[in-house]
């Protein structure tokens, strides 16, 4: 791993930040997310003139740091690395990182299990407690997405919250979250995923997640997509479900949101129900409400918790351009 040493520069907020897309606190208090600015927080802001080829990290955020990343733009992947590393070393309390971009650099020909087994690496992985959030981050071409950890296995002393966050051409999860850290994804579009969010820890290991732990889709578009595999010694192109969980995962509460499936999954049938116990609550959109766009033929073939099924891509494609217009893209 290469230590990236550069220039920090303490500011404080400007309205200005809210380009490219909305990071202002009104965009926090709709996810009921704390806030990222304000008295007793301290904003840093990297000075990176060029893009990074190597990660950029933060190893030990000191408590209520809010990076500002919206002007540092990497080309770090493919990498063993992940490209953006927030807490690695000692995780802070209450981290925010805001903005930033990377332009993976994968070949959109190669396997799945190329990049899983040499480049197993994410966007932004982020470590934390009590709380973090990654808001307005642009991800292209990575293996995985958002990687979210608590301080430990099954700690339970931490929140994620993630909004604004524009994800294509995601290899494998568009969120890794196999520490299981509940919290609430709202108004991001991940438009590309091979998997949508994974909730299962690796090794075999499993823990009893609190009843009372959620994650909530608020208003999100996960788009589903499919990558080149290796099945039976063949290349085949597939994509695997929404949803990869575990009797470890979280209680999953879906709110006002669309998802694009593309085909039966290459994990088969029963890979692509709503984990269970999921709640479909569209209380605020009755006319909207939550819907999977189904491009595989026949009936959708999976259990779906009640989400409105359609078979009509503009329904996705709508969507899309939609958040991105009203995102600046």
């Amino acid at each position: 791993m290469v230590l990236i040493t550069m220039a920090l520069a303490v500011v404080a907020p400007t309205p200005a930040l809210s380009e490219p897309l909305d990071l202002t606190e009104q965009s926090a208090q709709a996810v009921a997310a704390p806030a990222c600015w304000g008295p007793g927080r301290t904003i840093v802001q990297p000075e990176v003139p060029e893009p990074l080829q190597t990660e950029w990290e933060a190893p030990s955020p000191p408590p209520d740091t809010t990076y500002v990343l919206r002007d540092v733009v990497s080309t770090a992947y493919p990498a063993d690395d992940s490209a953006f590393a927030v807490g690695l070393e000692q995780p802070g309390l209450r981290t925010c990182v805001v903005g930033g971009t990377l332009r993976g650099q994968a070949d959109d020909d190669q396997t799945w299990e190329y990049y899983h087994d040499r480049f197993n690496a994410a966007c932004v992985k982020i470590i934390a407690r009590e709380w973090m959030q990654v808001r307005a981050f642009r991800c292209d071409n990575v293996e995985d997405g958002i990687k979210p950890q608590e301080s430990g296995v099954n700690a339970n002393n931490a929140q994620v919250f993630v909004s604004g966050t524009y994800l294509s051409r995601i290899r494998d999860d568009c969120m890794e979250n196999d520490y299981t850290v509940g919290g609430v994804l709202r108004d991001n579009l991940w438009e590309q995923c091979n998997t949508g969010i994974s909730e299962r820890p690796s090794d075999d290991r499993s823990w009893p997640t609190p009843a009372s732990e959620t994650l909530t889709l608020d208003h999100m578009l996960i788009g589903l997509y499919e990558t080149p595999h290796v099945e039976d010694g063949k290349t085949v192109m597939g994509e695997n479900a929404l949803f990869k969980w575990s009797e470890s995962g979280n209680r999953v509460v879906i709110r006002c949101s669309i998802f694009k499936v593309d085909s039966v999954s290459l994990n088969g049938e029963d890979a692509m129900a709503m984990p269970p116990g999921t709640v479909v609550d569209d209380s605020a959109c009755p006319n909207n409400p939550s819907t999977i766009v189904w491009l595989g033929g026949g009936d959708y073939p999976a259990p779906t918790r009640g989400m409105r099924v359609v078979k009509d891509e503009t329904v996705w494609t709508d969507a899309v351009r939609a958040w991105k217009t009203a995102h600046g893209y």
